[in-house]
């Protein structure tokens, strides 16, 4: 809880007082246990690192490591700290300084080398932990974890993850004391607002983002952060924007900020707008964009994906332009959960009581956004299997090599070739027999053999949904991997609930009615001036392309903004399930493997009653 704001470096001023879970939180690290910690963006995870460190208990430790995804959130940490008093260092890839401070901020990578060498830090910090399932970076944060000896204490931040008390479980299972805090409530709800809400702007002013931008200003929707796929957009969309807006109170800038940002990006900021990619110096990254940004100075920044689960800008507004992301060779579609951390950067603690999400009928909406259930991509590599033998202490390297793969979360056996040079009694030991198990709703671990894999519609599976089984259509990810459209809620008539479909364009309103997509004109032989009511767009038109959305079926119309969308329903959409006798059919149930001979569980499970 926090009365006041900020100062004009961006630092908390006024009454700061911590929320209960904060307390929480921290009693437990003075206690000495490892805690992950599931809270939205912007409640207020790293305060509790803040409040910890000033502890006795946290005076007692050696050096605490704070690691973090990107350079942009360690310069603004580092900053921060360091404007604080504390003895602090950094070290990312473009810098290392003080590495011996009380204190250490760094990018989880430079901290791989002392990892491996048996060097780990008394406390660690992993902040946006939900990079363990990235498919580049994700083995090194697995790594850490797996590396740090029980001594390391953990503190695990994140508000992306669909799993987290697995990785309680998996902390556990390591010999830890570990303890799972969840916040399910933002500081400052979010609200999303259509592009066709927002302001009419001067029809001088041309180009989408720059009117979605000045619209954004006209509104009182500033300060807004863009999202753009790559550097040269987020370039052009800044300068293209910089030059539609007004300016009525540029922003004075010291003779040396031209040689730090260059001559064009000072002219924009200057004009209350700027870029901001990894491309850009140190200089200007750290001592001016972020200072700036962090500040509320900018009305516009537009980014790159870097700033996602970055510094905490002072930002009301966000609008991610595009869900397909990177260069010409390495184009990808966005995650859930990557949107879940960009529309995490809306909303002011403290200053705004509400923060927003800008879309059109092309950009994604909250609904889109969710959590991700953490599971490794990329088996451990050769190189880093040969460093982990080579710094055995105990034993052969080869059975540190195998102690180590079974400390990973993700559990992974070690090559043929490996394991045949092991001792028989190790290689027996490893190779035992193990048995897949799933979870099931009576909170039970049940062997995957008594399960059969069959097919049935969609709205009869439940799902595993944080912590809790729910009918599949009433978990917004479900639906998601349906081609067609946009995640939508759908209200059940007579207050009976909801469920999750997708939503499609139909059509365009204009005075005389509605113009079906041209699209449909093409396929149903059309003129282009034809008009439809609403009630004729659902009775004639959505039947006449049904065969477009199968297996989807049309539920409905709603209007957003200026289009007309049809609402489908996967109801009856066939999906493969675990099925188990007395249960429902279960749609990717949480699993593990186990040691079969010390296995108890799951084999004399009760089914419900009256099954």
């Amino acid at each position: 809880m926090r009365i006041g704001g900020h100062d004009s470096a961006g630092l908390r001023i006024g009454l700061d007082l911590p929320d209960p879970w904060q307390h929480q939180a921290v009693r437990f690290l003075q206690e000495g246990a490892s805690v992950v910690l599931d809270a939205p963006t912007g409640a207020g995870k790293t305060r509790v690192f803040e409040l910890f460190v000033k502890t006795a208990e946290a005076r007692h430790l050696g050096q605490m490591v704070y690691t973090v995804p990107t350079r942009a959130l360690a310069n603004d940490k580092w900053r921060e700290w360091t404007a604080l008093g504390w003895n602090v260092g950094i070290a990312t890839g473009d810098i290392a300084e003080n590495l011996n401070a009380t204190i250490l901020v760094a990018t989880l990578e430079t901290q791989r080398e002392r990892l491996l060498a048996g060097r780990a830090p008394d406390f660690l910090v992993l902040d946006e932990y939900q990079m363990l399932g990235d498919p580049v970076r994700g083995l090194n944060y697995e790594m850490a974890i797996a590396l740090a000896p029980p001594t390391t204490q953990l503190l695990l931040l994140s508000g992306s993850v669909g799993n987290p008390g697995e990785v309680v479980d998996w902390l556990r299972h390591l010999g830890r004391r570990a303890e799972l805090l969840r916040v399910a409530e933002r500081p400052v709800p979010l609200d999303e607002i259509p592009v066709e809400n927002l302001p009419r702007v001067p029809a001088n002013i041309t180009g989408l983002w720059p009117r979605i931008a000045a619209a954004a200003k006209m509104a009182g929707l500033t300060p807004l952060l863009l999202f753009a796929p790559v550097r040269s957009q987020a370039e052009k969309m800044a300068l293209q924007i910089a030059a539609a807006l007004p300016m009525p109170r540029p922003l004075a800038l010291p003779p040396e900020a031209d040689s730090a940002l260059g001559k064009t990006l000072a002219g924009l900021v200057r004009r209350r707008v700027a870029f901001h990619h990894s491309g850009l110096s140190h200089a200007a990254r750290a001592q001016w964009i972020e200072p700036l940004g962090k500040a509320g100075e900018l009305d516009v920044i537009v980014a790159t994906t870097g700033l996602a689960a970055g510094i905490n800008f002072s930002m009301r507004s966000v609008a991610v332009t595009s869900t397909i992301y990177g260069d010409a060779r390495f184009r990808r579609q966005l995650r859930a959960d990557e949107l879940l951390q960009m529309f995490g950067r809306a909303g002011r603690r403290g200053l705004d009581e509400q923060g927003f999400v800008i879309t059109t009928k092309d950009t994604p909406g909250l609904l889109e956004a969710a959590p991700m259930r953490l599971r490794r991509v990329q088996p451990i590599d050769w190189p880093t299997l040969l460093r982990i033998m080579e710094n055995a202490k105990d034993g052969p390297p080869l059975a540190r090599a195998v102690e180590f793969c079974g400390r990973l979360f993700s559990k992974q056996t070690l090559a043929p070739d490996l394991a045949s040079a092991l001792p028989e009694s190790l290689s027996n030991e490893r190779h035992a027999p193990t048995r897949l198990e799933f979870l099931i709703p009576s909170g039970e671990w049940v062997s995957a053999n008594r399960f059969q894999k069959q097919t049935h519609p969609l709205s009869q599976c439940l799902v595993h949904h944080k912590d809790a089984w729910m009918p599949a259509l009433r978990v917004a990810r479900t639906v998601e991997k349906f081609p067609e459209g946009r995640t939508c809620r759908i209200e059940m008539e007579s207050d009976a609930g909801f469920f999750y479909g997708r939503e499609v364009p139909l059509a365009h309103s204009t005075k005389d009615g509605f113009r079906p997509m041209p699209w449909i004109q093409k396929k149903l032989g059309l003129r282009p001036d034809e008009r439809f009511s609403a009630a004729a767009l659902a009775a004639d038109i959505a039947p006449l392309v049904a065969e477009r959305w199968i297996p989807a079926a049309f539920h409905s119309l709603i209007e957003r903004g200026p289009t007309v969308m049809a609402r489908l329903s996967l109801a009856d959409l066939l999906v493969e399930a675990q099925v188990l006798e007395g249960y429902p059919p279960l749609l990717d149930p949480p699993r593990r493997r186990v040691d079969a001979a010390r296995a108890t569980g799951g084999d004399a499970f009760n089914p419900p009653a009256g099954s």
